[in-house]
């Protein structure tokens, strides 16, 4: 599978282990590791105020009061970097493992058929399940370098709630549609890796 065209998709609470679990199959597979928070961040370090992606004009203020607030940057917005940069992979002739997109119904109905246009069948996506205290309990303890506000008790609570009322609706599609396979995300990381790595020998 090393090199080929294939979309992996990880999604899961948050602290669940997406960005991990995408990383170490990036390595194996040779595939882009499209990282949500990532490409959201490169762009608000921009010092402009506004930026047009896909003919339309986002401000980067705004945004960025919305990442340090908990809440999830506007669908339309993300989804333009996000298509930007599965499109960039295919043209590469690249297989991407996307952690932590799509997170919105949005965003999964504006990238899903794009996906499919470059890879055709060959997507694989996991939901990495934890529960509501594990993810409480994980990332209050990661305090991450990049945001740390975002590891504050009341921010990891309202970002749990946003992950309910805004992802879920999303894997919860994938789900009705048999196109998105559970996985237990509370054991070690290499065993979740393991698991996943028999599922995609198997499909």
């Amino acid at each position: 599978m090393k090199g080929s065209k294939i979309a992996i998709v990880i999604l899961g609470r948050p602290g669940s282990g997406k960005d991990t679990q995408a990383k170490l199959l990036a390595k194996k597979f040779g595939l882009v590791h499209i990282i949500s928070s990532k490409v959201i961040e490169k762009a608000l370090k921009s010092r402009e105020t506004n930026i047009k992606l896909g003919g339309r004009v986002y401000n980067l203020e705004r945004e960025r009061r919305l990442q340090k607030s908990g809440s999830l940057n506007t669908p339309e917005f993300v989804l333009a970097l996000i298509k930007s940069e599965i499109e960039s992979a295919a043209l590469r002739g690249r297989g991407i493992v996307m952690s932590g997109s799509p997170r919105t119904l949005k965003e999964l109905k504006g990238e899903w058929p794009l996906i499919e246009k470059l890879y055709g069948k060959n997507i694989f996506a996991f939901n990495v399940i934890i529960s509501p205290k594990e993810s409480y309990i994980r990332n209050l303890k990661r305090r991450r370098k990049d945001l740390p506000e975002l590891d504050t008790r009341k921010l990891i609570k309202k970002r749990l709630a946003v992950f309910m009322n805004e992802t879920w609706p999303a894997i919860k599609l994938l789900k009705s549609k048999k196109m998105i396979i559970d996985i237990d995300g509370e054991r070690p990381i290499m065993k979740i890796h393991k698991n996943i790595l028999k599922i995609l020998s198997l499909k």
